[in-house]
């Protein structure tokens, strides 16, 4: 088997951890901003409406992403609520009001944020400096990709990246291979020379097993066994380092 020199990593609970502590407060102040920004334009809708659109959209969003393996643009996501909303305000939303909705987006985002994994900055930094390609393949969910990247860059883990690669960005979703290929062409990488690090059992294992990579699973729920079984699991982002260098001693054996 060829040594690994290239790795790419999983976002969403692998590099960055997001509680309901965290995510709760953002829904609600994205769903509230979004309702000033309608009732300062006269359209009379009530917090109820809101929250329904967010469920029906969200709902639609994730049969998408889970049946189909693609995803949509955060422009396509934006339309699709809005229309949730009322199926007529799509025809009489002024084009500074919908501007005024994808702030609410971003902007509850960037005021809630998730937390970096404690050990993100050092084991993306020693994967630098022992030389290997590093990409990210990451399903972006509310939050597009041109917000994470300025997340990203504030945080200090976009510099060690040489591909970021977001769903929304390229229409498709994890698992699906060609989100992992595309990568790897962007990288001018090998499936056989590459491992993929995340948590989800599916998104992250049997995505990556499927499109020719090997995996290294992050148990955050190991309650949680993917169907596919990993070539290695750890139960920390800090035990990456001693899982590669495991994984290149067994490809010399």
């Amino acid at each position: 088997m060829p040594q690994v020199n290239t790795v790419t990593f999983d976002l969403w609970q692998t590099l960055i951890i997001d509680t309901p502590e965290v995510s709760r407060p953002r829904a609600q102040r994205r769903l509230n901003g979004i309702l000033e920004v309608l009732r300062k334009e006269g359209h009379t809708y009530v917090l109820d409406d809101l929250q329904r659109a967010n469920r029906s959209s969200f709902k639609i969003l994730d049969a998408i992403r889970d049946q189909e393996l693609k995803d949509v643009t955060f422009d396509e996501q934006i339309d699709l609520y809005v229309k949730e909303v009322d199926t007529a305000l799509p025809g009489v939303l002024s084009t500074g009001a919908r501007a005024g909705i994808v702030r609410e987006y971003i902007d509850s985002y960037m005021e809630h944020l998730p937390r970096v994994d404690e050990h993100a900055v050092d084991v993306l930094a020693k994967i630098d400096q022992m030389g290997l390609k590093l990409g990210l393949i990451c399903n972006t969910g509310a939050t597009p990709g041109i917000t994470q990247r300025v997340f990203l860059k504030q945080v200090g883990i976009a510099q060690y990246f040489d591909v970021l690669v977001f769903s929304d960005e390229e229409r498709l979703s994890k698992p699906a291979p060609r989100i992992f290929h595309l990568t790897l062409e962007r990288l001018g990488a090998l499936a056989s020379e590459t491992v993929h690090v995340g948590d989800h059992p599916t998104n992250d294992v049997v995505g990556a097993k499927q499109a020719g990579l090997r995996a290294i699973w992050l148990r955050r729920k190991p309650e949680e066994q993917p169907l596919v079984a990993p070539d290695t699991s750890i139960d920390s982002l800090r035990d990456t380092l001693t899982a590669l260098l495991d994984l290149n001693g067994k490809a010399e054996e």
